[in-house]
């Protein structure tokens, strides 16, 4: 006889009002418009039939098997096991579906919710530094170092052409993440902007630009084809496209790199930008049997 004051059940409507105090920055429709997006991997905790805590498994794109883990207890409940037992839930229910690994981002490895997952089997698999150059005005930066020609593309031709230009750049990385055509149309936000570089009238690299305020800029992604790097091209996507920005009155430029990637945290530091924080990738591996 299960004589725990807990269970674990599937989501209900309901439920967003009491689950949104848990978490920071959301709201009850995010809530529920998580609970739609999961397939079905959205699990809510209860005391006494009263939600408490929930987790949820939200796809990657193109990583069908790497799924993130979200989800929180409430403050009071902390520390008393809730949490390890609604781990032990989602464990057992994905145990033998798609799911082979799951993730969770955290700002540092001694966090409590890096400790506790690091308690239940998930081990750090990648450092991501997030790079800034601010203030973008005062920045010298030298003429482009290989000729090419900057273009930005509308968002029907960044739909078709980004996939595969993606692919060329990083299919051979560990930090490869595919993007379909519906997902680059279903992620482009009304200001965002693709910029392609050209030579010999074919696109070699791009910089997808998203602008979070109006004096902000984020590079997320950028890459060269892998024939044309170590050649001075991303030096040259990127000088040509700073100096545009600082024509416009962009203050503030940042982007992400994996902290292993050597080669981008020089380029990115010979033009100024530095490291102003972190985020640690933390993995749990479902076995086989």
């Amino acid at each position: 006889m299960n004589s725990s004051p807990w269970l674990v059940r599937p989501p209900q409507s309901a439920d967003a009002a009491a689950l949104v105090t848990i978490t920071t920055a959301t709201t009850p429709h995010h809530i529920r418009q998580t609970m739609a997006q999961t397939d079905g991997r959205f699990w809510t905790l209860t005391h006494l039939s009263q939600p408490i805590g929930y987790a949820a498994l939200l796809p990657l794109p193109g990583l069908p098997h790497l799924f993130e883990l979200i989800g929180g207890i409430a403050p009071e409940f902390r520390r008393q096991g809730a949490g390890s037992f609604l781990w032990q839930a989602v464990r057992r229910a994905v145990m033998g579906t798609a799911v082979q690994q799951i993730t969770h981002p955290v700002p540092a490895l001694d966090t409590p919710t890096a400790c506790f997952l690091q308690h239940h089997g998930f081990a750090p698999e990648h450092e991501e530094w997030t790079m800034s150059l601010d203030p973008l005005p005062a920045a010298s930066l030298a003429p482009p170092t290989r000729s090419g020609q900057l273009r930005r593309v509308d968002q029907v031709t960044a739909v078709r052409t980004l996939p595969p230009l993606y692919e060329r750049c990083f299919a051979y990385t560990a930090w490869f993440q595919p993007y379909s055509a519906a997902e680059v149309s279903a992620t482009w936000e009304p200001n965002d902007e693709l910029w392609m570089l050209v030579v010999d009238a074919a696109p070699i690299g791009f910089a997808w630009l998203h602008r979070p305020t109006p004096n902000a800029v984020e590079i997320e992604p950028i890459g060269i084809v892998r024939e044309k790097q170590g050649m001075g091209y991303g030096r040259t996507l990127l000088t040509t496209l700073l100096q545009q920005l600082q024509n416009r009155g962009i203050q503030s430029v940042s982007l992400g790199v994996w902290a292993n990637n050597e080669t981008a945290v020089r380029l990115y530091q010979s033009l100024g930008f530095r490291h102003v924080s972190s985020s640690y990738s933390l993995t749990y591996t479902l076995s086989s049997t």
